[in-house]
């Protein structure tokens, strides 16, 4: 069995996102006519100036922290997920232990808010789930890793996977 092993999904960026950027980008621009209007004119288009400013700058946050890539990281005693934004940054989601886990299989019913997703849209076929506990609760990671990943899980987990793509 192997003991490391790694796979890299890309996550494909949507046009909402991507308008996000264009949106905190002329949102600042459009902040530096009224410090101008301040310098020039009246002291209090310096609210509007703060408030443009503010919100161009959380789009543009929003904006370089989506999820460009996710790496699945298998040793034999857990699973890492790891997340890459859009600026390169990598930031670890999950470290999965095998012993938390309670079912491992491909992914049924609809991606819930509690649902932590790696993978690149849930709506794909071949997403599996995890279904883990985290303390006294049960939570579910939802990826697509590749046949080698599935069978490495399956092998550690001693479970049969489900392959039956319908």
């Amino acid at each position: 069995m192997t003991e490391q092993y790694s796979q890299t999904v890309e996550v494909a960026v949507s046009s909402k996102v991507k308008a996000w950027q264009w949106i905190g980008i002329a949102s600042v621009l459009f902040s530096l006519g009224f410090l101008m209007l301040t310098i020039f004119l009246k002291w209090y288009f310096v609210f509007a100036f703060l408030v443009l400013l503010a919100i161009g700058i959380v789009y543009i946050h929003f904006y370089n922290t989506t999820a460009k890539e996710y790496t699945y990281a298998f040793s034999t005693k857990r699973l890492v997920i790891v997340k890459k934004d859009l600026m390169g940054k990598q930031r670890r989601i999950l470290m999965l232990m095998y012993e938390d886990v309670l079912n491992f299989g491909l992914m049924d019913g609809l991606a819930d808010d509690g649902d932590v997703v790696a993978c690149n849209a849930t709506n794909e076929c071949g997403v599996y789930q995890i279904v883990y506990k985290e303390g006294e609760q049960t939570h579910r990671l939802l990826f697509s890793p590749d046949d080698y990943m599935c069978a490495l899980l399956g092998e550690v987990l001693n479970m049969q996977v489900n392959r039956d793509y319908e």
